[in-house]
């Protein structure tokens, strides 16, 4: 049993989804009592039908149907299972088609080996996916025309603020909560009057034991807050809209920063004042923040790829004092963690030597792997072969006895329709044999093209800039961690990037 709701439908009432869930469940059990139909699993979620890859319960059904153990599908109808792109819909009739499984609600039972009934489900998904890009459309507008006119649009309101629902009017509005506000006051007058950094303003109200809405204060948590004109009583709109994507062979859906949003007034109050918002303003352009200054050279050679060994956290790069003190160190940014800052050039040293040691026992473990030798993939793709060839001749033969009179009709049907089911499977294992063949080629040459980037790496280093380490070292490793312990002790591990 399938069971979906789309958030869509509801006008993001979560009360009336969990009802209308309810209902439809009562409604199901009772369908499937009267007809007598044992379910073996139940499964339901509450999402848009316009992504199979958000859908968990959905992949799960899907997994479950190849199995080839379920007669059907019991739901409440068909725009249930699918809303999405004519290719998700495709997929999943092919995998109910193949897998003889019917798709049984309370108003009829489609049987996908039926031509019309095929034809009939097509019609419905194509509908279904009308009928969704009309409630989008619509929602959107209704959105839009929300944002305009101030209301609150988020699902989760900035710090500082509560969402309350406006009185005698659809939307949502943002109410202070006073404590809060406070220290978000408390932010802005560290940054702008007291001039201090984003770590430092984490690590004073860590200190304070002031609460972060989710753990501990970060740079990330006041760099939002920063940067978030919510404060200053507007609404953003469309500052991360949503972009569709194909993902491993699905839609799928990202958000995507987008630097020209559109900024209305809000219809709560702001917390900060225009001249506080113009001091951070300055601020930050006067430190040369990365969110400011955007032209800024890499200098990290590890960036994104080199985490703490002990709480696998980013190792950040950092230059305590660019006159007195330039040597670049790596520190973990996990406030509390016993990792001690280490130099930089002892990090990629120390990888670098890591990386060659793994380097010469790999070659030497492939070039063992190349000797000649049987390929069990090969032999059993000849022998499959073999036998479609001999099938294959049998029914030529069958063919001659039929018109020699040896065969009745009634012999030539039987006998014709075994051996078209042993070619089917025999082609379908010919099929499963060459996709693994390509599987093994592919893998072999990803692993042959390791070798010459890692070399390449190491002879070249000195010369490389630390955006072309950066670059490369993605290639050929997932990640690396270090971890050097009170009593100084050094610990490096390297994840080279191997195909599967």
């Amino acid at each position: 049993m399938y069971l979906r709701k789309s958030r869509l439908d509801t006008d993001y009432d979560e009360v009336s989804v969990e009802e209308t869930l309810s209902r439809h469940r009562q409604i199901l059990d009772r369908f499937c009592k009267d007809k007598k139909l044992n379910v073996v699993e139940v499964l339901e979620e509450v999402v848009s039908g316009e992504s199979l890859a958000a859908r968990p319960k959905m992949l799960r059904l899907l997994e479950l149907v190849s199995t080839g153990m379920y007669a059907g599908v019991v739901c409440m109808d068909i725009e249930r299972l699918s809303r999405g792109s004519s290719m998700e819909a495709g997929y999943i009739m092919q995998i109910l088609q193949t897998n003889y499984c019917k798709i049984i609600t309370p108003g009829k039972t489609y049987d996908l080996q039926n031509e019309s009934d095929e034809q009939f489900t097509d019609m419905k998904f194509m509908f279904s996916r009308y009928e969704l890009k009309t409630i989008n459309k619509r929602l959107v507008r209704g959105r839009n025309q929300s944002a305009s006119e101030g209301k609150f649009m988020g699902s989760m309101a900035p710090y500082g603020y509560r969402p309350y629902k406006l009185a005698g009017q659809k939307g949502n509005s943002l109410r202070i909560e006073p404590e809060e506000a406070k220290v978000v006051q408390m932010i802005f007058d560290m940054y702008g009057k007291q001039g201090m950094g984003y770590n430092a303003i984490a690590y004073a109200l860590n200190d304070m034991h002031i609460p972060a809405r989710k753990g501990e204060w970060s740079q990330t948590s006041i760099v939002n807050i920063l940067t978030n004109e919510v404060y200053l009583g507007k609404i953003r709109w469309r500052r991360e809209p949503v972009k569709k994507v194909v993902k491993d062979g699905f839609l799928a859906k990202t958000r995507i920063l987008n630097d020209d949003y559109e900024l209305y007034d809000g219809l709560h109050e702001p917390i900060i004042t225009e001249e506080q918002w113009e001091m951070v303003k300055a601020a930050q352009k006067k430190r040369n923040h990365a969110s400011v200054n955007t032209d800024r050279q890499l200098q990290n050679p590890f960036a994104g790829i080199l985490v703490c060994g002990k709480c696998g956290a980013i190792m950040k790069r950092t230059v305590p004092d660019k006159r007195r003190n330039p040597t670049p160190w790596f520190r973990c940014t996990t406030r509390g963690c016993d990792c001690k800052i280490i130099k930089c050039e002892v990090v990629e040293n120390s990888i670098r030597d890591a990386m060659q040691e793994w380097l010469d026992e790999y070659t030497i473990q492939i070039e063992a792997d190349q000797q000649p030798k049987v390929d069990p993939i090969a032999t059993a793709l000849e022998a499959v072969r073999g036998q479609l060839t001999q099938l294959q001749l049998q029914q030529e033969n069958i063919c001659e006895y039929l018109e020699k009179g040896v065969y009745t009709i009634d012999m030539f049907t039987k006998r014709n329709a075994s051996l078209v089911k042993e070619i089917n499977q025999l082609q379908s294992a010919e099929a499963d044999l060459l996709r693994q063949q390509s599987e093994s080629s592919q893998k072999k040459q990803e692993t042959v093209q390791i070798i010459p980037t890692t070399q390449h790496i190491l002879e070249s280093y000195p010369i490389l800039s630390p955006a072309e380490k950066n670059r490369l070292w993605k290639l050929v490793m997932k990640k690396a961690t270090v971890y050097r312990s009170q009593d100084d002790k050094l610990t490096v591990n390297i994840y080279p990037n191997l195909p599967k």
